[in-house]
């Protein structure tokens, strides 16, 4: 596939750029960026990466550096279009992660959060189920080639050291990280209108029935009913999980063709 002896300083330059690239989106997208992935496994996928992507690159004109300070400044504009692809995609996780902590203060769960070191996080028992879940539908959809097909579109937009830094794709990502908010509310509203309704039944109770404390019955109700809620809502997690890919998907379009000179 490669004859490195042959090979000029451009496409030396070019293989470099597609490292970098492929080294960005391996620090922040979901499942290939995840902690208890192996160093070592990880940079031999970025080099597999480029290495394949590498054939559909040269037939792109791509203008070589001229000093080391500008192969540094097209290094950090290749290293910002793979972190903005995998962190588009992580967004859907993000929001998995919000909604839990919502799901688990409603119900009075929110004290039983552990640090969880492959997140960085503290993270709830409705969180941690909802991304291993998640993590499982993403590659049941094929997520992770999705992943794949945008870094490989990219160079159809962005040309490797071409990055341009405007307004517009800081708008873009402000406006999909907000929809991190809306997706979390998605996937929680079950068990937020549950909780809702089981406070108004439970206030009407303590009305017709003043002697019983409603505090120690109330409890272990709520955390039963948001279990039962959670087993019962997971066809919908999946349908808003994958909508929300598709989504992603299209925002990672957008994202790139605002950074290209389309």
């Amino acid at each position: 596939m490669f004859d490195f002896v042959s090979y000029g300083s451009a496409q030396l330059q070019i293989f470099l750029l597609l490292v970098i690239r492929a080294s960005g989106l391996f620090l922040s997208a979901p499942i290939f960026g995840h902690k208890l992935i192996p160093s070592q496994l990880k940079v031999a996928l970025i080099i597999l990466l480029a290495m394949v992507t590498m054939p559909s690159v040269q037939s792109i004109p791509v203008t070589p550096a001229e000093s080391l300070l500008e192969l540094g400044v097209m290094v950090l504009r290749e290293m910002m279009v793979g972190i903005l692809i995998g962190f588009t995609f992580r967004l859907l996780f993000k929001a998995a992660e919000f909604a839990g902590s919502i799901a688990g203060y409603q119900v009075g769960l929110a004290m039983s959060s552990a640090f969880d070191p492959s997140v960085g996080d503290r993270l709830g028992a409705f969180g941690r189920f909802w991304i291993i879940l998640g993590t499982l539908i993403f590659l049941a959809i094929n997520g992770h080639h999705l992943i794949i097909r945008a870094f490989s579109d990219s160079y159809q937009v962005i040309e490797p050291g071409q990055m341009q830094v405007v307004g517009a794709t800081a708008d873009l990502m402000i406006r999909y990280s907000a929809y991190v908010f809306v997706l979390a509310i998605k996937i929680a509203a079950p068990i937020m209108v549950t909780v809702v309704l089981m406070d108004v039944a439970l206030g009407t109770v303590s009305k017709v029935m003043p002697s019983m404390n409603i505090f120690i019955v109330g409890f272990p109700l709520k955390i039963g009913m948001g279990i039962l809620v959670v087993a019962m809502s997971l066809p919908i997690f999946s349908y808003v999980l994958e909508k929300s890919t598709a989504y992603f998907d299209h925002a990672v379009g957008e994202i790139l063709v605002s950074m290209g000179k389309v």
